[in-house]
C-alpha cells in the first residue's frame, strides 16, 4: 500500500489551522470520479461550519483518471489531505480514512455526494452531548436534472423512506445506514473493527448491525442533506439487489445477525400481491425465472417512465429474492426462511428436537 499526500495544510479566512485535533473529519473514498469528488470538495468550502474546525480526508482507491491532478490543484479554506492506495474497494478506503483522521468524530461522504452548506453543522450539532449516536442524513436528488429510470426509482424509494422517518412511521435503524451520508465517533468505529472488507455490497448495513450491538442508536436528520448524483449503469443497478440478498443471508449465517432475515421476511410479507405471486412462481425456476427477468429489464430500458418505475420495483424485489435463493441453496430453503415467523419457529423447533 502506497500513500501520497497533497495539500496537507492550507490557509484561508479562518486563519491558521489548529495543530492538534479537528472537531470533524470528513472521509471521502473515491475511484475514477474526479469531477464529482471535486464538486464535493468545493461544496465543503461553502459550509456554514467553520473551516478551521474540520478536515477532509480523500482516499483514492487506485484511481486511474485525473483524480490526483484535479484534487491536487484545489485550494480549500479547510485542511485537505489526499491519500492513494492500490485498488482494494471502498471498505478498505473508508477504514484507512478512519485511521488517518485526526478528529474524534467521523463524517462519511461518498464521492458522488454534494453536501449542502448546513451539512456539517447539522452533523456536529446532533453529536453534541450524545456520544452513542449514529447520525444518518438524506441522499437527496438534484432538482431539474435528467436521470435514468433506475436512478429516478432509487430517489423515489429514498423519498418515501425519509418521509416515513420524519412522520415517525418508521424508526431509523442499522438497516438504514448508507455509507454516503452518516457520522459516528471514531472510537466506536474502531471498537467494532470498522467496515467489513469481505463485503462489497451491504458493507454499510453490516457495519450498522455491529454498531447497534455495540450499544449505539440511530437518528435521521432531514437537514443534513447530501445531493446525490449516482452515475451507475443499468447493469450495475441490476446487480445490486442480487448482492443485497446474498449478503443478508451471509450476515445471518456467518455473523449471527438474524435481524437481517427477520427484516427480509417482514418486507416480503408487505409486498403487493402481484410481486409475491410472481416471486413464488418464478424464483428458483430455471426456465421461468430468466424469462421474467428479461421482461422486467426490457420494461425498464424501453418503457415510458411510469412503466419503467413499476418494473424497477418488481425487478429489485425479484433480484433480491434471487440472491437469497442462491445463497440459501434453493427455492425450498428460500420459502422456508421467508415463512411467517410462527411457521419458521415451528420448523426450527422440530429440527432441534
Amino acid at each position: 500500500m502506497t500513500f501520497r499526500t497533497a495539500n496537507l495544510v492550507t490557509y484561508g479566512r479562518a486563519g491558521r489551522f489548529k495543530s492538534s485535533m479537528y472537531q470533524l473529519s470528513v472521509i471521502i473514498p473515491t475511484f475514477n470520479r474526479c469531477e464529482s469528488v471535486v464538486r464535493a470538495l468545493r461544496a465543503l468550502a461553502r459550509q456554514t461550519y467553520s473551516p478551521g474546525d474540520f478536515e477532509a480526508v480523500v482516499i483514492s482507491d487506485g484511481s486511474t483518471d485525473r483524480t490526483v491532478e484535479e484534487v491536487g490543484a484545489i485550494s480549500t479554506p479547510y485542511r485537505l489531505r489526499f491519500i492513494e492506495q492500490r485498488n482494494q474497494g471502498p471498505s478498505v478506503a473508508r477504514n484507512l480514512g478512519a485511521r488517518m483522521a485526526t478528529s474524534s468524530l467521523l463524517v462519511y461522504v461518498d464521492d458522488d455526494i454534494e453536501p449542502v452548506p448546513e451539512f456539517l453543522e447539522e452533523h456536529a450539532r446532533e453529536h453534541s452531548g450524545d456520544t452513542g449516536l449514529v447520525l444518518i442524513g438524506p441522499q437527496s436528488e438534484p432538482k431539474n436534472e435528467p436521470m435514468s429510470h433506475w436512478i429516478a426509482w432509487e430517489h423515489r424509494m429514498l423519498r418515501k423512506q425519509y418521509a416515513n422517518f420524519n412522520l415517525g412511521v418508521w424508526e431509523p435503524g442499522p438497516n438504514n445506514l448508507y455509507s454516503g451520508n452518516f457520522s459516528v465517533r471514531r472510537d466506536h468505529l474502531i471498537a467494532v473493527g470498522g467496515f467489513n472488507t469481505a463485503f462489497t455490497r451491504q458493507e454499510d448495513v453490516e457495519l450498522g448491525f455491529r454498531l447497534a450491538h455495540h450499544g449505539l442508536h440511530f437518528r435521521f436528520n432531514s437537514r443534513a442533506i447530501g445531493i446525490h448524483r449516482p452515475t451507475r449503469s443499468f447493469d450495475s443497478w441490476y446487480r445490486t439487489p442480487y448482492e443485497y440478498g446474498r449478503r443478508d443471508v451471509q450476515m445471518a449465517r456467518e455473523g449471527g445477525e438474524e435481524r437481517a432475515i427477520a427484516l427480509a421476511r417482514k418486507h416480503f410479507q408487505e409486498r403487493n400481491g402481484l410481486t409475491r405471486l410472481l416471486a413464488r412462481g418464478c424464483i428458483g425456476q430455471p426456465l421461468l425465472e430468466p424469462a421474467v427477468m428479461r421482461s422486467g429489464c426490457s420494461a425498464v430500458r424501453f418503457g415510458g417512465r411510469r412503466v419503467a418505475l413499476a418494473a424497477c420495483s418488481l425487478l429489485f424485489n425479484l433480484r433480491y429474492l434471487q440472491g437469497m435463493c442462491h445463497e440459501l441453496g434453493g427455492r425450498q430453503r428460500l420459502w422456508e426462511t421467508l415463512a411467517p415467523a410462527t411457521r419458521a419457529s415451528a420448523r426450527h423447533n422440530s429440527e432441534s428436537a
